[in-house]
């Protein structure tokens, strides 16, 4: 808009004889008023509005309602807001000005003086509309293209402009809302928000780069935000402008660092706590062992084996994550990726290192259940937990350890925590014993918050006392469900573009189950679900499953994989395993229609793990991969609401508006499932 850069300052006259336009051109230019160019006719005209910039205005002179109506044509080609003064007898162009906003009227019965006042007015109106116009053109931009989150409210803290951006609602759903009202989930953060748009409506005072932190089914959001005072022309604060800047990559920086020195601070006190009790042990059994008894020495062997495993478990622990990046000649030969750890065994194992005679164990959990994280991560915690339950609630307790639909507890019949004391419990230096360190339950705690789950402490309902419940929950726990492949193949017949992609996507078999999937679309998760999709229709459970050969990727985000839907509708509940370009294998699900997606990336090397497979029994469905495609690992299960009929197969998404991603999978075959048992 080089056109901002000129200052309007010139009218030109048009029409008339050359006596009347040189009138003209000497009326408008005495005194303050503009600069006045002649040109002859309308050609002249649109030759001359097209090369300059600093043209605020036409005076057509004598002109009759045809050739206003040309001079309007041409002026309008230019500018929609440029004013046009006629000066002219003619009654029928009066009434056409009078249907033209940027238009006016004068006879030239009018004295001279009066032509120059009007065109005066109207170039000073025409600078004002069009920066007006411009402004309001560049804050369109912003808040359709920008990609920014920014915002006008009014005094009452309600949406009356809304930044269009990825991963919100509709902007015209925010109009008129707070944001307590505008957000289904409606959260302690959206009530914060709304409080601070009121304070600074009634004090005027700006809120400047203010860290807020929003918790959403895909995990963990901070934005850095800002807002200011919109005043009137007379200075009142009317309402609050902002904008919000995506700091979540920063804050997860910081969160790893601070959890970083955390563990090097605590784990000199982890090291004491959890080897004490092996020590013991083995300093018991050891003055045994010198009395003579040679029973002694095999308990003293299992404690230093213990002590052993401790001191590994720790190190695991103070590391953290240890993902490390793995060289294409190591990959075949390295196990990368995630680490199950099959709960029952684990439990029963370290029941009978701290177990009493007197003590009960019930172990509630089907064969096989699988929790989804590092053996030497979750020992700890359930040692920990099964120490603390013989410490509290007595020599004869009983304790119970079972499964929930997203997770796993811990519980026992003991006399419990009061409500008022459950988070002070998993605080380092917490203790109810003259003797304690207060490390046990810090350790449950430092587990959960380096696996990204979740804790719950509440009443256990075993028996008549209160007990006390540990449930930890967002935790991947995988139980087995039983089925056998009936035989019955399931044809992907059917390719879709679903959400409104801006690139149409296609789909080509090849031999041997082969297929190249092209797909556009900006994303699969929260509320958007744009991609390509080749599938078919089954009724009941199923399987797919299949190898992921290429994946040529426009975005680090860009995805390919196996994906069972409830329907082909945008919002249908939803579950996903593949592969992304640069984050490793990607889990995606939405566990109802209308709901949030989430995600998780492993970020392993995504051919480390080329092989998916998907199963879906009874709205249970199992996420798992493989190297070779014979041994197969579940890397996560959810519950999702599926209907007895489903649609699954092959999708690919971009993560791009503009560009199309494709994808080779192989050996992809669909079989329906008969449960077992």
């Amino acid at each position: 808009m080089s056109h901002l850069l000129a200052d309007p300052t010139v009218a030109l006259v048009v029409g008339g004889s050359a006596d009347e336009r040189d009138r003209v051109r000497a009326a408008v230019t005495g005194g303050d008023g503009p600069d006045i160019d002649v040109v002859a006719d309308r050609d002249d005209l649109t030759e001359t509005l097209s090369a300059r910039n600093d043209v605020g205005g036409v005076v057509a002179v004598g002109v009759d309602e045809t050739g206003f109506d040309g001079v309007r044509e041409a002026v309008r080609a230019v500018s929609d807001h440029l004013p046009v003064v006629a000066y002219t007898d003619d009654e029928a162009v009066a009434a056409a000005v009078a249907g033209c906003a940027d238009c006016r009227y004068l006879p030239r019965s009018a004295p001279v003086e009066r032509l120059a006042a009007v065109v005066d007015d109207a170039m000073a109106t025409f600078r004002e509309r069009r920066q007006t116009a411009a402004d309001s053109g560049i804050l369109r931009t912003l808040l359709e293209r920008g990609q920014m989150t920014m915002f006008a409210k009014d005094d009452a803290g309600r949406y009356v402009r809304m930044a269009d951006v990825p991963y919100t609602p509709d902007p015209e759903e925010f109009i008129g809302n707070t944001d307590p009202e505008a957000f289904d989930h409606s959260s302690d953060a959206d009530r914060r928000a709304y409080e601070d748009d009121l304070r600074v409506a009634e004090t005027g005072e700006p809120i400047r780069r203010q860290i807020e932190h929003l918790e959403t089914q895909g995990g963990d959001h901070w934005s850095e935000v800002t807002k200011l005072p919109w005043r009137d022309e007379d200075g009142r604060v009317i309402g609050v402008v902002g904008y919000a800047l995506n700091v979540t990559e920063r804050m997860q920086l910081e969160q790893r660092l601070e959890e970083q020195q955390r563990r090097f601070d605590q784990f000199a006190s982890y090291v004491s706590h959890d080897l004490r009790s092996p020590l013991q042990v083995s300093i018991g059994a050891l003055e045994r062992a010198r009395e003579g008894h040679e029973s002694a020495f095999d308990r003293i062997e299992r404690a230093n084996e213990r002590i052993e495993e401790i001191l590994e478990d720790l190190s695991a622990l103070s590391k953290g994550d240890r993902s490390v990046d793995l060289s294409e000649e190591v990959l075949d030969v390295l196990d990368v990726g995630v680490s199950s750890t099959e709960l029952a065994p684990l439990v029963e194992q370290v029941w009978d290192v701290h177990g009493t005679d007197e003590a009960t164990l019930e172990v509630v959990v089907p064969d096989g259940t699988e929790v989804i994280a590092e053996t030497e991560s979750v020992r700890p915690l359930v040692e920990n937990l099964l120490k603390n339950a013989l410490d509290h609630a007595g020599p004869d307790v009983t304790v119970r350890v079972g499964t929930t639909d997203r997770g796993f507890y811990v519980e026992d019949d003991g006399p419990g925590i009061p409500e008022a004391e459950r988070e002070q419990v998993l605080e380092a230096g917490y203790t109810t014993a003259e003797d304690g360190t207060g490390t046990g339950l810090a350790i449950v705690t430092e587990t959960v918050d380096q696996q990204g789950w979740e804790i719950d402490i509440r009443e256990s309902g075993i028996g008549d006392a209160p007990g006390a419940r540990f449930e930890f929950t967002e935790c991947p726990v995988v139980v087995p469900e039983p089925a056998e492949p009936t035989g019955e193949s399931v044809a992907l017949t059917e390719s879709v573009d679903v959400g409104e992609v801006s690139v149409p996507g296609s789909a080509t078999a090849g031999e041997d189950g082969s297929w190249r999937i092209v797909g556009n679309g900006r994303d699969i998760w929260h509320d958007i679900d744009e991609f390509h999709f080749r599938h078919g229709e089954v009724d009941g459970p199923v399987r797919i499953e299949g190898r992921l050969d290429e994946l040529e990727g426009v975005h680090e985000y860009s995805k390919a994989g196996l994906m069972v839907r409830d329907t082909l509708a945008e919002d249908a509940a939803f579950a996903f395993v593949g592969a992304t370009s640069d984050h490793g294998t990607e889990t995606m699900w939405r566990h109802e229609a209308g709901a949030s997606a989430g995600s998780d990336q492993i970020e392993e090397p995504y051919d480390a793990y080329p092989w998916y497979r998907l199963d879906a029994v009874d709205g249970t469905v199992t996420l798992s991969w493989s190297t070779d495609g014979e041994e197969w690992q579940a890397i996560d299960q959810r519950r999702i609401d599926l209907a007895d009929s489903v649609v699954v197969g092959l999708a690919v998404c971009s993560h791009s508006a503009d560009d199309t991603s494709e994808a080779v999978f192989e050996n992809v075959t669909v079989t329906e499932l008969d449960p077992v048992g």
